[in-house]
């Protein structure tokens, strides 16, 4: 809990922060692909949605930012036995590099804690209270402030305390800038 604690105080001053530099904020929303690796578990991949906001602050100009985010995400995965939902509020705290006006990449890590879930009772297996995952992704940046995002995020810690249980998610979406 310390630690959580410590990472939303981290993040709410990065998002405080005045660099005296332009910095843009904006919305994000999409569609998510998640599924999890676990040994000897066939599962198929659920759909649902993310949406939440973001800042993005110049590190060096027009090429190098920091982009923390803060987003409400649907995840979890199909199973013959019972289709799990996981409910996550998520922070990600994005190394944002922009290859062309056009075009960005993006990577770093995600905190994710679950706000509600149906996985009681799964296999007597109750969902981790705080997931780690890596971000890898790519903007196409166009006219408007809009832009058209992809992302995969796997996971590094379990999303279940009692066996290896990592997730992964592909998002696809768009995102506006103000």
């Amino acid at each position: 809990m310390k630690s959580l604690k410590i990472l939303l105080l981290g993040i709410f001053l990065i998002a405080a922060s005045n660099t005296g530099k332009a910095q843009g904020f904006g919305v994000r929303a999409g569609a998510n692909f998640t599924d999890i690796n676990v040994d000897g578990l066939n599962t198929d991949a659920k759909t649902g949605l993310y949406v939440g906001v973001f800042k993005e602050i110049p590190l060096v100009k027009s090429l190098l930012f920091v982009q923390p985010e803060i987003q409400y995400s649907q995840e979890g995965f199909d199973h013959d036995v019972k289709n799990v939902k996981i409910d996550y509020l998520t922070f990600p705290i994005l190394a944002k590099v922009y290859a062309l006006k056009l075009l960005s990449f993006e990577t770093g890590p995600q905190f994710g804690i679950p706000i509600s879930d149906n996985a009681e009772g799964y296999y007597n297996y109750n969902t981790e209270s705080f997931v780690t995952s890596w971000a890898f992704g790519m903007s196409i940046n166009l006219p408007l402030h809009l832009s058209i995002n992809a992302r995969y995020i796997t996971g590094i810690s379990d999303t279940f305390d009692s066996f290896d249980s990592k997730g992964q998610v592909v998002q696809a979406g768009a995102a506006f800038r103000f």
